[in-house]
């Protein structure tokens, strides 16, 4: 059964069985902030009498990672609360859940004796990814750009040949005793953060390789060397990466170079 843990002062995280999904919560002087909110309205309700397991305080900010169901379809639940989405996120779900406040790159939300600080660093698992900051305890909730129970989520809105990069700027803010919370899974650290993103770097790589040898896509999507993970995993990630880099060119072949009398 899923419990809350404080991780630092104020700053919570719950691990729910189902989707193998991380909740945050963080709570100021002046109210609670929840970081995702499940996959349903229903689960959403629920998580709203687990938050009162840890703390009375008023529920007035809910922030959303990015767009994917299990993160984000929880939100009718808290009508009390305002929310904030990266606004490619906000667009993605605008038929089925409405978000109050949108932003390109940042937002800091005052939550009286302490902020949280929400920074889209880039694209990699969709175009709306956000990092939500605790900078007073030095917490880290990166949604699913960074994933432990898992390999990261390479889906049919995933930038595959970005995800490095973006993460890259994530771990240029992490001191060596950050807490990081991946989307799924246990909580880890810069090092693991690291370590995953240089597997994310050699599925770019890859990719990129593979198309400027003039692999064609189904050639590429076949290929099964140098690939961190399971071959089957990374469909997307490969079909994603052509549709970016465009057709691969055929290779040219060199000339011979002999006279026009030989």
């Amino acid at each position: 059964m899923s419990t809350w843990v404080e991780l630092a002062d104020r700053t919570w995280v719950r691990r729910y069985e189902k989707y193998d999904v991380n909740i945050g919560l963080v709570v100021g002087s002046e109210g609670a902030l929840v970081i995702d909110t499940r996959g349903t309205p229903a689960e959403g309700e629920e998580l709203l009498g687990h938050i009162r397991e840890v703390t009375d305080a008023p529920i007035r900010w809910v922030v959303n990672t990015h767009a994917h169901f299990d993160h984000v379809f929880g939100n009718p639940a808290f009508k009390d609360a305002t929310s904030y989405a990266q606004e490619n996120t906000a667009a993605a779900v605008a038929e089925t859940v409405a978000i109050d406040n949108t932003f390109a790159v940042a937002k800091v939300i005052e939550l009286g004796d302490r902020r949280v600080e929400v920074l889209h660093l880039g694209n990699g698992h969709t175009d709306g990814d956000v990092v939500v900051v605790v900078p007073d305890v030095d917490v880290f909730f990166a949604g699913d750009l960074i994933e432990e129970s898992a390999p990261p989520s390479y889906g049919e809105d995933s930038y595959p040949l970005e995800w490095a990069d973006t993460v890259d700027r994530l771990i240029g803010l992490l001191s060596a005793t950050a807490k990081v919370v991946p989307g799924h899974g246990a909580v880890v650290d810069a090092e693991f953060v690291r370590d995953q993103n240089g597997d994310i770097g050699t599925v770019a790589n890859t990719i990129s390789g593979l198309h400027h040898n003039g692999t064609s896509l189904d050639d590429a999507l076949a290929h099964t060397d140098d690939w961190p993970w399971p071959q089957a995993h990374l469909e997307q990630a490969v079909r994603r990466g052509y549709a970016a880099l465009g057709a691969p060119r055929r290779p040219t072949l060199p000339l011979l170079g002999l006279a026009k009398d030989e």
